[in-house]
């Protein structure tokens, strides 16, 4: 049977240039499901940074994509890289979302300095409406990262299927659509 890793590769190159191309041109889009407007420059910096790499990631999946020897022969690494650049992120994202949590949960968020300092200068309404405004904040980038993660585990666990339990579909061939 014809491997079908080289469409899997193009359908999936053409989506990293899609995806990254929107965090490039529209990290506003992205964003939105991180924070709420107006966005900060290094926000938008990040996230249009994330595109080129996203869209950098597309290029080994059009060589791979290949039907040569030499093309052939590398799809193993690139399913490797491409698994082990999804599961970093995955768990630098579930880091982050435990990080916050731990934070507001178990550390507390706030300082009792400035709640004593609030109250001293009489804005202790304006420093609650502060704190339930960042208490939003940071819930909303944690479901967006979330978002995130739930993006990733498809190709997370299809990645691990076909290396796990797929191996022939690297030795070769491709689908004649």
């Amino acid at each position: 049977m014809p491997s079908p890793l080289p469409t899997l590769f193009l359908t999936e190159a053409v989506l990293k240039i899609i995806g990254g191309s929107i965090f490039f041109f529209s990290p506003a889009t992205i964003l939105k499901n991180l924070a709420s407007p107006p966005y900060a420059p290094s926000s938008v910096s990040l996230i249009r940074s994330l595109g080129t790499q996203t869209i950098a990631f597309s290029i080994p999946l059009f060589l791979a994509s290949r039907s040569d020897a030499v093309s052939v022969r590398s799809r193993r690494l690139v399913y490797w890289t491409m698994l082990a650049r999804e599961g970093v992120l995955g768990l630098g994202l579930g880091w982050q979302i435990l990080e916050g949590w731990w934070g507001e949960r178990c550390l507390g968020v706030g300082d009792g300095d400035e709640d004593a300092k609030a109250l001293e200068e009489g804005l202790v309404g304006e420093s609650r409406v502060r704190a339930e405004d960042e208490g939003l904040g940071s819930r909303k980038l944690r479901r967006g990262m979330w978002i995130w993660i739930a993006e990733l585990v498809p190709f997370v666990v299809g990645r691990l299927w076909v290396l796990g339990w797929r191996g022939e579909w690297f030795e070769g061939g491709s689908l004649d659509l």
